[in-house]
């Protein structure tokens, strides 16, 4: 009875233990408005990269070295190779990048919106000179064919980086010249290293269609509707 007894006790004893515990705070919910900024760096160079800094646009100071070898980080990205730049989700979309090669060459981009890219490629062969095996066309040209298949002129085609705020503000690439049922018309983007774009089509009637988070980079041609 007396070992019974001790049990009970210790049973007792760890359930109360376990009871006084703090329960773990739950992770803080992202701020209103938060876009994923996360994106992949190619190696593009011959070269292994040993140093890699991300830090916000404009930010003179370029922080930590992102291939330390610290809590996981690899040391060094190879010819070739890619690695994920992870961030946790906030408002912040554009950042500015170094790259540190093993000859001690850097290269920066400046200003990149990386919430609207999913690539970005960094050493000596650029990633213009890379065909897309679905398109053909270069894997960062984010141009493309409107095709009017509505039985209604088109009369705006506004076109944004995801992340670069409201694309009804954006530059109206058709003009002044709308365009006509069952034609089509080609829309230069700038080849600056977007690919994900907000896109608005508004019809002559004033109704409207929206694609969000598009890659248009993985497109030669856009119908609407």
């Amino acid at each position: 009875m007396r070992r019974f007894a001790l049990a009970g006790l210790f049973s007792v004893a760890l359930v109360s233990v376990a009871m006084a515990q703090p329960k773990p705070t739950p992770p803080a919910a992202p701020p209103a408005g938060a876009q994923n900024s996360s994106f992949n760096l190619v190696n593009r160079s011959p070269q292994a990269i040993r140093e890699l800094f991300v830090t916000s646009a404009g930010n003179a100071n370029w922080g930590q070295n992102r291939l330390d070898g610290k809590s996981g980080n690899p040391t060094a990205i190879a010819a070739g190779a890619s690695y994920a730049v992870r961030r946790k989700l906030d408002t912040n979309c554009v950042f500015d990048i170094r790259a540190v090669f093993a000859d001690g060459k850097a290269e920066e981009r400046k200003a990149l919106n990386t919430c609207a890219i999913e690539d970005v490629p960094i050493g000596a062969t650029p990633v213009s000179n890379v065909p897309v095996a679905a398109t053909g066309k270069p894997a960062d040209d984010p141009s493309f064919k409107l095709f009017n298949r509505s039985a209604r002129p088109i009369t705006e085609l506004r076109a944004l980086p995801s992340g670069g705020g409201a694309v009804a503000s954006a530059e109206n690439r058709l003009g002044s010249t709308p365009l006509a049922p069952d034609t089509a018309r080609r829309i230069a983007l700038p080849r600056d290293g977007n690919c994900i774009f907000e896109v608005r089509v508004v019809f002559a009637d004033g109704s409207a269609k929206e694609r969000h988070k598009f890659n248009l980079c993985k497109v030669t041609d856009l119908p609407v509707p």
